[in-house]
């Protein structure tokens, strides 16, 4: 006879798993509900046995303190209620938030418990948690519980954390990603879950969801697992799907993309997700900054051409012909004359800056558009922009690179938009991003960093840096959303005083 782990594998391979990789609006339940609804009857065209869906499926991602809400959390059990009514015979796994109930109760059986030293009830919090949707009947589900469906233990979870069944025995693993994309996200999890199929002979699927909420970019990529190294199938990044794939058919899933390939799509998907939420027709970018050409590829990726307006101080109109935008170019206008009256160079250059956000983000509005700050993360890390001038913008979708990053996208899009993009140098301060990075990312201080027995960088090099951050922390609060393409260890808390001094 076979081991049990053999007999796992064989009632896993009869399962046809469908994953629906939804599209959902932050607390916009009756919107989420449709998608979901239509995802599940395309994976049931298709003959599934088991649907999945992420953790945000139904209530979306960035519902913070919304999910406290009593009528939110009733109008979530209402939608799942109405979900199942119409599925079919097909279970249907998601996450959804629930009433957490009070933590601490009062001990009325204790009679050392006085009446007056009662502790009052906890407010009712709301909690991701996964659900198992059948034809009329919901059932709660706890994080990281195995459950029996068809002669199958299924272990699902939100929390993410590696699994390894010793004591017990599963066919199949679930994970509902709540997790947002970020650089070399996907390789780890790839690299993490089929460690997970190897180590528990079972298959191992994770969903995401597509979208971007409260700054942070959702990717897709939902995919299926198997035991011997094997990815059995992926849904596309950063596009809605719905699939169903049989565990023990051929392995249809390509090698993942690129890491340049990935980040320009997640730029590119906050950028269209962000200009589309708040209600805006397209984005105003200012073609007067180093990093202006790529920031206008970018968005004519996301949004096209139409879509994208350009607006000018210098004459720099090439790039935005080039690529067919729509320009205003208010070179000749009044603006030096004003700017001749201020005596004091320095004084010249900040009133020039500002005088040209205003005009700039005056025609966005006009206009219906949402303008874009062209800062990178080295510019705003450095406080090497001006305040209310250059750092203008609702939204700097380069806010989260290093130079070095813009550059690795500028090489990505080089061949498509050579006449842009044709002659590239390497960035002039890689130095100065590397120690960003150690001190700002890494969490090290400058006095650790230097104690090191291999230090790349010269003392003055990171003190000097390590200044200009400590002092452009306040100034960097009032600088636009960034949309973030870090993982969550590595973001940077505002301010960061703490984080940096000795």
């Amino acid at each position: 006879m076979g081991s049990p782990h053999t007999f796992s594998s064989i009632m896993a391979a009869s399962i046809k798993i469908g994953i629906i990789q939804n599209a959902p609006l932050t607390a916009d339940l009756s919107n989420n509900l449709r998608q979901i609804v239509q995802g599940y009857r395309e994976c049931l065209d298709h003959g599934a046995t088991l649907i999945v869906a992420s953790a945000y499926a139904l209530c979306g991602a960035g519902v913070k303190d919304l999910a406290d809400r009593g009528s939110f959390l009733q109008q979530t059990a209402a939608a799942l209620q109405c979900l199942s009514r119409e599925l079919g015979e097909t279970p249907l796994l998601l996450g959804a938030y629930t009433p957490m109930g009070a933590l601490l109760t009062n001990a009325d059986d204790d009679d050392d418990f006085a009446a007056e030293d009662a502790l009052p009830e906890q407010p009712v919090r709301g909690m991701l948690v996964p659900y198992l949707l059948e034809h009329d009947c919901v059932t709660e589900l706890e994080d990281g519980e195995v459950i029996e469906l068809d002669e199958l233990a299924i272990y699902v979870d939100i929390s993410q954390e590696e699994v390894l069944m010793n004591e017990e025995d599963v066919n199949l693993i679930v994970h509902l990603s709540p997790e947002s994309w970020h650089a070399n996200a996907a390789q780890a999890e790839e690299t993490r879950c089929r460690w997970e199929a190897d180590s528990n002979y079972c298959p191992v699927v994770t969903v995401h969801p597509v979208g971007t909420a409260e700054e942070l970019v959702y990717g897709g990529g939902s995919a299926i697992y198997k035991p011997g190294n094997a990815t059995q199938a992926r849904l596309p990044f950063f596009t809605t799907a719905a699939k169903v794939a049989a565990v023990s058919g051929k392995v249809t899933a390509r090698a993942l993309p690129a890491a340049d390939e990935l980040l320009a799509q997640a730029i590119e998907q906050g950028i269209r997700d962000t200009v589309k939420n708040n209600g805006y027709t397209g984005v105003c970018i200012p073609m007067d900054s180093p990093h202006a050409a790529l920031l206008a590829i970018l968005c004519k990726e996301a949004l096209g051409a139409k879509h994208v307006h350009a607006v000018t101080f210098c004459g720099q109109m090439a790039v935005a012909k080039e690529l067919g935008l729509v320009c205003r170019n208010y070179q000749g206008t009044a603006l030096p004359s004003v700017l001749d009256a201020s005596a004091d160079a320095s004084l010249q250059t900040a009133e020039r800056l500002r005088l040209q956000s205003a005009l700039c983000t005056t025609y966005a509005e006009a206009n219906g558009l949402m303008p874009l700050c062209p800062l990178t993360r080295h510019e705003l890390m450095t406080g090497a922009f001006t305040l209310y001038g250059d750092s203008c913008g609702y939204l700097a979708p380069l806010g989260n690179l290093y130079r070095m990053d813009a550059h690795m996208l500028c090489e990505y899009f080089k061949e498509k938009y050579s006449n842009i993009l044709g002659s590239l140098a390497e960035p002039d301060s890689p130095r100065t991003d590397r120690i960003i990075h150690e001190l700002a990312d890494r969490n090290i201080s400058a006095g650790t960093l230097l104690q090191e027995h291999i230090c790349p960088f010269a003392e003055d090099d990171i003190r000097k840096v390590q200044r200009r951050i400590i002092g452009s922390a306040l100034k960097r609060t009032q600088t636009p959303m960034v949309l973030h393409v870090d993982a969550e260890s590595e973001r940077i808390s505002l301010p960061v005083h703490h984080r940096l001094n000795d």
